[in-house]
């Protein structure tokens, strides 16, 4: 009988932080008193692993909308797990579960903006999260459902496309919704090995920085893991296996993946096998551990969300400010209407 591997020994700490990052952070941190509520999106298979920290000394007390994007790649049960754990730990602050595939809830998100927009008649978000988590396809969903047009923000497989703060993008027309798009900010340092393992095999460092070997090795430890051994027929091995060569060598023979002289090329089978696993052809899988123990210690961590967030209910200081120049404005107009 087969027999997965119980541990995956791993110690490397794999670090990616351009500077274009660096530059983004600033920025961010820049414009963040011009905006009204910040849209944070994270990875749906990684939901603790995709939190930037640093977001959170930048980002602080300010209204926020939490936005788990790719989930029609994580597990089914995933979406209700976090939504009751942020019901347990941050009731203030609204989750929504996305796939910019076809634009699922992706109206819930306006919907939170337009809540925003009353009284103030003009709100504007800003969309933030680490590389790769998806932020430009959701900028894209959501003028497409919100305003019916095309794509305002470039998009790609790899991290870091959004390089700059780039200008606002109008989102929705009643009420008036604009909304800014900023390059992903890698956590500088990601202290523990294997949760950068698992945001560069989701697509959050490059490829040629974590290894894809090792990658490949660590998705089909996952795999066996979840004792899904599915990858035996359809790269027609005889048996599952915890030997990462040899299924290599089977997607190399499957696909093609041959060098000069007749030699299989594994870098190629693994770029394969894992381009499958990030386009959901091997199932659905969530790679953190989603315990009642796990979260309880990841919200207990990041003392993330213990502000009285004012998104569903209230007003900000910023729409405070809004709100009393309107009346200002109004009062001088009638004072000028009164003299003439």
């Amino acid at each position: 009988m087969f027999m997965p591997r119980k541990t995956f020994p791993y110690d490397r700490v794999i670090n990616w932080f351009p500077g274009h990052m660096a530059k983004g952070l600033r920025l961010i941190s820049e414009r963040l008193n011009s905006v009204d509520l910040v849209v944070e999106v994270r990875d749906a298979r990684i939901p603790l692993s995709s939190v930037n920290p640093t977001f959170e000394k930048v980002v602080g007390r300010r209204p926020r909308l939490i936005v788990y994007n790719k989930a029609d790649l994580a597990h089914p049960t995933t979406a209700d797990i976090i939504t009751n754990a942020f019901t347990k730990h941050a009731p203030h602050t609204p989750v929504v579960f996305t796939s910019c595939q076809n634009d699922n809830n992706i109206k819930k998100i306006l919907d939170q903006a337009a809540k925003l927009a009353d009284p103030i008649p003009q709100v504007t978000l800003m969309v933030v999260g680490m590389p790769n988590v998806g932020k430009s396809s959701l900028i894209n969903s959501l003028r497409r459902v919100g305003v019916g047009k095309g794509k305002a923000a470039q998009t790609g497989a790899q991290p870091g496309i959004t390089r700059t703060v780039i200008g606002t993008v109008k989102v929705l027309e009643d009420p008036t919704v604009y909304l800014v798009d900023t390059p992903g900010v890698m956590v500088p340092h990601i202290a523990d090995p294997v949760t950068s393992l698992k945001v560069a095999l989701t697509g959050g460092i490059r490829d040629h920085l974590a290894d894809e070997q090792v990658m490949a090795d660590y998705l089909l430890y996952r795999l066996n893991g979840f004792h899904d051994h599915g990858y035996a027929d359809w790269f027609k091995l005889k048996e599952p296996t915890n030997d990462i060569n040899e299924l290599l060598e089977g997607v190399a023979r499957r696909v093609g993946a041959v060098v000069k002289g007749g030699e299989l090329d594994l870098t190629m089978a693994s770029k394969f096998f894992l381009k499958q696993y990030r386009t959901g052809k091997l199932g659905r899988y969530t790679l953190d551990d989603l315990s009642p123990a796990s979260i309880d210690a990841f919200f207990e961590h990041l003392k993330m969300f213990n502000a009285t967030d004012k998104l569903m209910g209230g007003t900000s200081r910023r729409q405070e400010k809004k709100l009393a120049k309107l009346e200002q404005r109004k009062q001088s107009r009638k004072a000028s209407e009164e003299q003439s």
